[in-house]
């Protein structure tokens, strides 16, 4: 790395006594730090000490340099005042040489500009012997020990600055997508300053807000809710539902026996209720991170592995952190994979959805209305449970993890059904169970089924 310097200017202002008048002066400092190859801040610099006496007019200003300050007589000021005693004739002699090849003018006491020569000689008539005046040697004196402490209070503002500047040097970060539900950040760092295994915990994508998830939640279920309006009808069918399709979708720790739900969906009372019921439990049963790897919604690999994990004998206290972890590492590795907003042709998923999708459609065609394209039908259904794959795929990404709850709350009374589960946090990124699950999304209870459950 190669020398690096900032210095800056300041300037203080100080005052100079001329025959009992104070006149305005303006002190500049220059002050520079050096920071060196090797990284180590060298001392302070504080250099080009200058006066400038501001003119009585706005035409220019005299440079006047305290080092040139020089006390002298002047036998035409005495002559110019005979009644003055040898002491009162005395003067000061200020000489500012110009150091550029154009002269500069010199304000006089008078207030004029001089313009001649190189250098110019203001004659200030000095009463040192009164009680109310300076002398000039001692407004010299003030006006260098002004520049001095303003030097010293520049180089404490320098320090102070500097420090705090090295201090708030910002991070670099970049921005991943993760599935469309928002940005995560991950932090760039050197591998050799914090080694492999530091590196992994840096770039682990940050976790989705809760927000975030809770509304991806909402707007399935919104999904559901419109595709049941827009596609099936409360009219009378002849026939019974598949009873075979039906087990098929009631795989799983179903709330409802299939012959219940079968009842549900044959009345044109219940109807819409059941529909919404059956294709929600589907989706929601299939990204579930305890679910059958033949049903599964998740990738294939992580289906296996989850059940694979599930039989192990692990120690209660630790298993919640190492899962957590591994959630994380593995869904990092996957995203290229499986974390892109659409699903390919050649996702492994699509085996598993479509199966479900001929499932749900042997058990909803009777109730599908003749006056809707069933094409279209069959592909917005198709949408919404490559939509719910996708999501289950950001749910188990998480480093928390997050359960779907379909227990009717004691609150709820008879005759209600869950149609929609509550999503909700049961653990902390860290895998510590929390004392109270917190809820993300609320359920959809169906009342008023007393009769028909």
């Amino acid at each position: 790395m190669a020398n690096s310097t900032i210095s800056f200017e300041v300037e203080v202002p100080t005052t100079v006594i001329e025959s009992g008048t104070p006149i305005p002066t303006v002190t500049k400092i220059t002050v520079t730090q050096t920071r060196g190859a090797d990284g180590n801040v060298q001392p302070i610099r504080v250099y080009g000490i200058a006066t400038e006496i501001a003119p009585p007019s706005d035409k220019g200003l005299s440079n006047i340099n305290p080092a040139t300050i020089t006390a002298a007589t002047s036998p035409q000021s005495a002559a110019a005042t005979p009644s003055t005693t040898p002491n009162e004739a005395t003067q000061a002699s200020v000489t500012s040489s110009n150091t550029s090849s154009t002269p500069k003018p010199t304000a006089s006491s008078a207030g004029s500009l001089n313009p001649n020569g190189n250098s110019t000689t203001e004659s200030i008539p000095n009463r040192g012997q009164s009680s109310n005046n300076i002398s000039s040697g001692a407004a010299a004196g003030i006006g260098v020990g002004c520049a001095i402490a303003g030097a010293l209070i520049a180089a404490a503002i320098f320090i102070l600055f500097f420090r705090r500047r090295r201090r708030r040097a910002p991070a670099r970060s970049d921005a991943i997508p993760l599935n469309g539900f928002g940005s995560v950040e991950k932090t760039i760092a050197s591998p050799d300053s914090i080694g492999p295994a530091g590196m992994i915990e840096r770039n682990l994508p940050q976790p989705v807000e809760d927000q975030a998830l809770g509304g991806e939640m909402s707007r399935l279920k919104t999904a559901i809710k419109n595709h049941v309006q827009s596609y099936y009808h409360t009219n009378s069918v002849k026939g019974s539902v598949d009873q075979v399709a039906l087990g098929v979708i009631a795989m799983g720790n179903m709330p409802l026996i299939a012959s219940t739900l079968g009842s549900l969906l044959s009345n044109p009372v219940t109807r819409m209720t059941a529909i919404r019921f059956c294709i929600t439990w589907t989706v929601i049963s299939r990204i579930d991170q305890n679910c059958d790897p033949n049903l599964s919604f998740l990738p294939p690999e992580v289906a296996t592995c989850l059940l694979s994990i599930s039989s192990t004998r692990d120690d209660p206290s630790t298993k919640p952190g190492f899962m957590s972890r591994w959630r994380a590492f593995t869904a990092a590795l996957l995203q290229d994979r499986y974390g892109a907003t659409t699903m390919t042709a050649s996702d492994s998923r699509n085996r598993n959805v479509t199966e479900a999708l001929q499932a749900l459609d042997a058990v909803l065609y009777p109730f599908a209305d003749e006056q809707r394209d069933n094409r279209e039908r069959l592909q917005k259904l198709e949408e919404i449970l490559k939509r719910s794959a996708r999501f289950g795929f950001t749910l188990f990404s998480q480093p928390s993890l997050l359960e779907f709850d379909w227990n009717t709350p004691p609150s709820a009374g008879r005759g209600t059904l869950v149609v929609s589960p509550a999503l909700a946090q049961v653990t902390d990124d860290n895998g510590r169970r929390l004392p109270r699950a917190r809820v993300l999304e609320e359920q959809d209870i169906a009342r008023g089924l007393e009769s028909y459950l």
